[in-house]
């Protein structure tokens, strides 16, 4: 029987074997990145990743002369000492990518998933996955309460809260990521006949994203003194800016699979709590890992413990990996310093 590929967990996810770390956050030789979210960013000797996400980071981050790239198309494969990398479209934000790892040895397999979802999007790839004895996985949301409404319920609940500001003569505002949600917005909204505004960073992104999307609606750089009639798309940590004080009639929803977490909207501040996520739900966590058929589960991010228990209870050999503090909102903390789920 082969081995099984050695998984360790120091301050991230390290495969001694491979020499090679997944999504950590401290600079290192070498590293996978999965997507270029800033909580999986770090500046790494040698970076792999796919092309599209090199392109996003050159783009948000600059590039410093010490690091190097090793970017592959999504599908795509790499030899690296005894090694076959082969990358995979994670389904969760423009470019994002699960790693497949394969030992010329003796075929040994490990997936990782990095952030993730099967549903279908707009604005990325869908998923795809590849069968492995070893699986390692994204856990946010894995408690069987966390069960997100499909794409047509989640854009009719979006229509509705901008037709409701309209009536009452308000400015609707939607809370996204920069990165990734922000344009599943706009791609979700694109037939509406909508004019968007965006605050700076949403639409460089969105610019820097422009050839890879499909098509968007009428958008321009916010500007408070023309936002009138317009939806807005701003990122969480934009709440207390001084552009948005200037307006005097503002309704906020925030974009986010929290919101089906008992009074989101509360605690978030803001007068509706829309579930829109670029994560796997609980169902759909179940459905990889029986997609993939491994013979071990590690599970990293979100509710490890509770849903390590869940898999050996329906048989799979699963287990956390590390301590992480992301299992819940983080309330009594600044909930707009969230990780970008």
């Amino acid at each position: 029987m082969d081995s099984l590929i050695s998984v360790s967990y120091r301050r991230g996810v390290h495969i001694p074997e491979a020499g090679l770390w997944l999504d950590p956050h401290f600079a290192s030789e070498c590293a996978f990145v999965s997507h270029a979210h800033s909580d999986h960013f770090a500046r790494h000797r040698m970076t792999i990743c796919s092309e599209l996400t090199q392109h996003i980071m050159n783009v948000r981050y600059g590039k410093r002369a010490e690091e190097a790239f090793c970017a592959v198309a999504c599908g795509g494969s790499v030899k690296r000492d005894g090694w076959r990398l082969t990358l995979l479209p994670a389904g969760h934000i423009a470019g994002s990518s699960m790693l497949h790892l394969r030992r010329d040895a003796d075929g040994a397999s490990l997936l990782y998933t990095g952030d993730y979802k099967l549903r279908a999007s707009l604005s990325c790839e869908a998923a795809r996955f590849e069968q492995a004895d070893t699986l390692v996985m994204e856990s946010t949301f894995a408690l069987p309460r966390y069960r997100f409404p499909s794409r047509g319920e989640v854009l009719e609940q979006m229509h509705t809260f901008i037709q409701k500001a309209f009536e009452c003569g308000a400015t609707p505002l939607f809370y996204a990521y920069s990165l990734g949600k922000a344009q599943e917005v706009l791609c979700a909204l694109a037939d509406s006949g909508l004019s968007f505004m965006l605050h700076r960073s949403v639409w460089e992104m969105t610019q820097a994203l422009r050839g890879y999307l499909g098509r968007l609606p009428v958008f321009e750089c916010f500007d408070a003194s023309k936002s009138e009639g317009k939806v807005l798309v701003f990122p969480p940590a934009s709440k207390r800016a001084s552009s948005l004080r200037k307006l005097k009639n503002l309704r906020t929803a925030m974009l986010s699979g929290w919101a089906l977490s008992p009074n989101a909207k509360y605690r978030y501040g803001v007068d509706e709590v829309i579930p829109l996520s670029d994560h796997a739900d609980y169902t759909e966590l179940l459905e990889t890992v029986e997609l993939v058929k491994p013979k071990r589960v590690f599970l990293v991010h979100g509710q490890v413990q509770e849903f390590a228990m869940d898999l050996r209870a329906r048989g799979y050999d699963a287990r956390a990996l590390g301590k992480h503090d992301q299992m819940e909102l983080g309330f009594g903390l600044s909930t707009f310093g969230l990780p970008e789920r």
